[in-house]
């Protein structure tokens, strides 16, 4: 089971960009934090409000970063003119 695991992460990572582990990133995250708030929701509701404020705060940036990166890909990345590789003698 460890071993299937560290097979899938290892999967992950070399099938993903850095950009794109950032981003499963601040999801996992916030949504380990909705967990986390709902827990302690059931001892300090104010504590679980602070928590999810957090959380939200992760979301929205992850919404941001999503945005910012398609429009950066589609308005610029894509209309850069692409370069070769030429091999040095």
């Amino acid at each position: 089971m460890i071993q299937t695991f560290k097979d899938m992460l290892g999967d992950w990572n070399s099938t993903h960009s850095e950009r794109a582990k950032l981003q499963h990133a601040y999801l996992a995250i916030s949504l380990a934090g909705i967990v986390l708030a709902g827990l302690v929701g059931l001892l300090d509701y104010d504590a679980s409000r602070a928590i999810l404020r957090v959380c939200f705060a992760g979301i929205g940036i992850f919404a941001v970063n999503a945005i910012v990166w398609a429009l950066l890909f589609s308005l610029v990345v894509n209309k850069l003119p692409s370069t070769k590789r030429t091999s040095r003698k």
